[in-house]
């Protein structure tokens, strides 16, 4: 592949995939200069990690200890099953809120016509808003892990292949549902319910309050519909040492989840933005 930089009009044109990356790491960097300028709210997530880990932690207290905690019948506390799930519940939340927030942002600091007006293709737009929310968001579960450690909670058996490959994996598979609330936003021009459903749902069905198993049998076959239910399990299992071969039927879940429901996401994203176009309401909000 010819890597030559031409010059057009006084600017650098890259190739293909290099522009691309230019592009993506200018917004990545944007975010997090956006982030940093607003020290409280900034700071009071951190804050918040502590004071939930430690909620959680005297809430296990009142718990004893079950296999039902662990995992392929390991005895776990349930402090060990809430950390793992406090940790890697933040990549569903962020995956919901930070398309729909940049797209909200831009439409009212009148940049978003702007941003579409560029030789940029909207999936590099739309996905690139999140590169720092899962950054800052991957960061915020090593600490909450670390943090859980300090207070006696069971993670020395990590098998950090596995665990690397569900984040991807869960980022990939949330991913799509965060660009359908970008949609939504660009259709209707206000936030729709998507986070509010997602997390009640992840609470009472996908195993993050508690395990599916206490559910009903028919509530646990909706439970098997959630990615977020297959996540969890997965990184229960790489926390208490389980190799992706052990973890393949949720790997290949959501595997196969992320292959359907991004092309058709990013499809909705683009008919929601030339609607807008035809519309003339790109820019309003």
């Amino acid at each position: 592949m010819a890597t030559i930089v031409s010059s057009l009009g006084g600017q650098r044109v890259l190739p293909g995939w290099r522009s691309t990356l230019h592009k993506a790491s200018a917004m990545f960097w944007r975010d997090a200069m956006l982030d940093f300028s607003y020290d409280i709210t900034f700071w009071i997530r951190w804050i918040s990690i502590i004071t939930t880990v430690l909620g959680f932690y005297f809430i296990s207290k009142l718990i004893a200890p079950s296999a039902q905690y662990g995992f392929g019948g390991q005895i776990a506390t349930y402090f060990d099953y809430m950390v793992i799930n406090l940790a890697f519940l933040r990549f569903q939340a962020t995956a919901i809120q930070c398309f729909q927030n940049a797209i909200r942002n831009d439409q009212m600091t009148g940049t978003l016509e702007v941003l579409i007006a560029t030789p940029t293709s909207l999936p590099t737009i739309v996905l690139s808003t999140g590169l720092w929310a899962f950054t800052l968001t991957l960061l915020q579960a090593v600490v909450t892990l670390a943090f859980g450690m300090l207070l006696g909670a069971n993670l020395s058996h990590v098998n950090f292949a596995s665990a690397l490959a569900f984040t991807l994996l869960t980022i990939a598979c949330t991913t799509p549902i965060g660009v359908m609330a970008a949609a939504s936003i660009m259709t209707f021009k206000q936030a729709g319910p998507t986070g509010f459903v997602m997390t009640g749902a992840a609470n009472l069905l996908g195993g993050g309050l508690f395990p599916i198993s206490v559910l009903p049998v028919y509530l646990q076959y909706v439970s098997w519909t959630l990615p977020i239910t297959h996540s969890l399990n997965g990184f229960r299992g790489a926390m208490h040492g389980a190799s992706l071969a052990q973890l393949a039927p949720d790997a290949l879940w959501l595997l196969i989840a992320s292959a359907v429901l991004m092309p058709i996401s990013l499809w909705l994203f683009a008919r929601a933005v030339q609607r807008a176009k035809i519309d003339g309401t790109l820019g309003q909000y």
